[in-house]
């Protein structure tokens, strides 16, 4: 692949993909994960953990410590955060790059990692953070490493491996060992590699592991005790996939359909190579043969395979399979077009690749034409300059540059759309967003602002308040909660009615009457005709 046409892609994609995110407020899992970094700094206090002030054991502390030493270093910016978490997926993207190549030489790991940075599973997780964000770019430096020891025996290969396993454990916990444990292990098995299994080697790589682990540690055993050490080692990973802990049940075909949206848009590259590594591995068993590799197909494999039967189940989830899935999508993508022969194999797919790129955009106006009217024009500007591009290479001959060029031009278009248009207009009506810069512009020194709601997550309301204050979720908690005078409450309107009751002093500050919180979209609220239907009322109010 032409390296000039990599870099004006990754150019493109950096300008109308990434920075249109910078500056869209987070919400959900997001804001709750930057507001514990947040109280890190502000308790100063970077091993015991606090979310609204109570001790908070769902997540190990890496990303954490992220957002707090970038609070640190330029305040309360949430675009510094993001660029931040940014710079530790370079780690998985050169990773991807590196690996890719170790097995298939540089073309291959080129377009792997291109694929990988320019889809929508990596655009829209490191806009929306989680904790997989990171552990994707763990696992796969991981794996990386400890494929080159497998090859070469280097010591500092196989530390620099268990690093990145330790890294994955402070990520998300011990699933942060799956994927490097398939990877590698179904290796060393499929090849029969018994002095590598039995080699002393792995024990100092437990120590290793178990040193950069020991913060996440003893941070649980202070505020938990050793109930901490087990929800961390068992309950929050094996209780999510049995449902003891979370989760309620198991579609077996999630993950299946989740990859044709999340690898966008490179699906068909994928559906193509996946077919072709199946068949490849099939006949290379069937023959006996030695040399293969299967470090990628046995990390996706495992991985999803475990995911699929968890009685919880997110996109997100899937995100640490996502580079090797790209690798073994790079490698056969590479070979179909590098050869004479499966002419009639590159046009069926380069056809379906092209109505992708022609009609997805075009299904896309939907949004600033029905659902949220643009009336920007510069907006429109760049829509029409990004589907000229389509247009120009649609009518070019199929080879792979200009299909890549095509179908980068499509992300763009989609999540321009999505960053400039949707989501700034949706995040109107998620108003805690409001509500947090109501009670920072008005509220006096030493007030808090608290929420009041069942299990809202309204986490963006502790992120953005410049004093935030607990998380009250059942009427007792409120009960004990009072009295507070001078305290702000943001709740809904069964919270309201709650504090009517109960007769306190209040002022309501301001009424919300369209409230619809940016998770969980439906039809009836993208219809501007029915959307009214989909409100609820909020209250921000100041206890006297």
């Amino acid at each position: 692949m032409n390296n000039r046409h990599i870099y004006f892609l990754v150019l493109i994609t950096l300008l109308l993909i990434i920075i249109p995110a910078l500056p869209v407020f987070l919400v959900g899992n997001a804001a709750k994960y930057a507001e514990v970094g947040r109280e890190m700094l502000m308790n100063n206090d970077w091993i015991n953990l606090t979310i609204g002030g109570d001790a908070y054991d769902q997540k190990p502390p890496m990303l954490f410590w992220i957002a707090a030493v970038t609070f640190k270093l330029f305040g309360l910016s949430i675009p510094a955060f993001k660029l931040a978490v940014l710079l530790f997926s370079v780690i998985g993207i050169y990773s991807t790059y590196r690996l890719g190549k170790l097995h298939y030489g540089k073309e291959t790991g080129m377009l792997a990692a291109f694929f990988w940075i320019s889809s929508l599973g990596f655009q829209h997780f490191n806009n929306d953070i989680h904790t997989d964000t990171l552990l994707a770019n763990f696992v796969v430096f991981s794996v990386w490493q400890f494929s080159v020891y497998l090859k070469n025996h280097k010591w500092h290969n196989f530390l620099l491996g268990a690093v990145g396993v330790g890294l994955s454990m402070l990520a998300k916990g011990p699933v942060g060992v799956v994927i490097p444990a398939a990877a590698i292990g179904g290796t060393m098995l499929v090849h029969k590699q018994w002095k590598e299994i039995f080699n002393y080697r792995w024990l100092i790589a437990l120590v290793v592991v178990g040193i950069m682990i020991l913060p996440a540690m003893v941070g649980l055993l202070n505020q938990f005790g050793l109930e901490g050490i087990k929800f961390y080692f068992w309950t929050n990973n094996v209780g999510r996939v049995t449902g003891s802990y979370r989760g309620s049940g198991a579609d077996y075909s999630f993950y299946l359909h989740t990859s044709l949206y999340v690898l966008l848009p490179w699906t068909i590259f994928m559906v193509y190579g996946f077919f072709k590594e199946v068949k490849s591995l099939n006949r290379i068993w069937k023959n006996k043969t030695e040399d293969f590799e299967v470090v990628n197909i046995f990390a996706v494999v495992v991985y999803l395979g475990i995911l699929s039967v968890a009685k919880q189940q997110n996109p997100h989830y899937m995100l640490s399979a996502l580079p090797f899935m790209y690798i073994i999508t790079a490698k056969w993508t590479v070979r179909l077009f590098s050869s004479e022969e499966r002419a009639k194999t590159r046009n069926i797919i380069a056809t379906i690749n092209k109505g992708i790129a022609v009609v997805g955009p075009l299904i896309l106006l939907v949004l600033p034409i029905v659902v949220f009217p643009e009336k920007r024009f510069w907006f429109w500007g760049v829509y029409g300059l990004l589907y000229a591009g389509i247009v120009i290479v649609f009518v070019k001959k199929n080879n792979l540059q200009r299909q890549i060029v095509m179908l980068t031009f499509t992300i763009a278009v989609m999540l321009f759309t999505v960053n400039v248009n949707m989501l700034p207009n949706m995040l109107k009506f998620h108003t805690s967003i409001e509500a947090a810069e109501i009670f920072n512009e008005k509220a006096p020194e030493g007030s808090t602002l608290s929420m009041y709601t069942e299990k809202a997550r309204l986490w963006n309301l502790f992120l953005y308040s410049k004093s935030p204050g607990k998380y009250l979720v059942e009427k007792e908690d409120l009960e004990a909660f009072l009295p507070n005078a001078g305290a702000w409450i943001f709740t809904s309107e069964a919270g309201y009615n709650d504090m009517l009751e109960m007769g306190l002093n209040m002022n309501v500050v301001q009424k919300f009457t369209e409230h619809k919180p940016l998770t969980g979209q439906s039809a009836r609220f993208l219809n501007p005709k029915t959307r009214a239907s989909r409100f609820n009322t909020m209250y921000l109010l100041e206890l006297r």
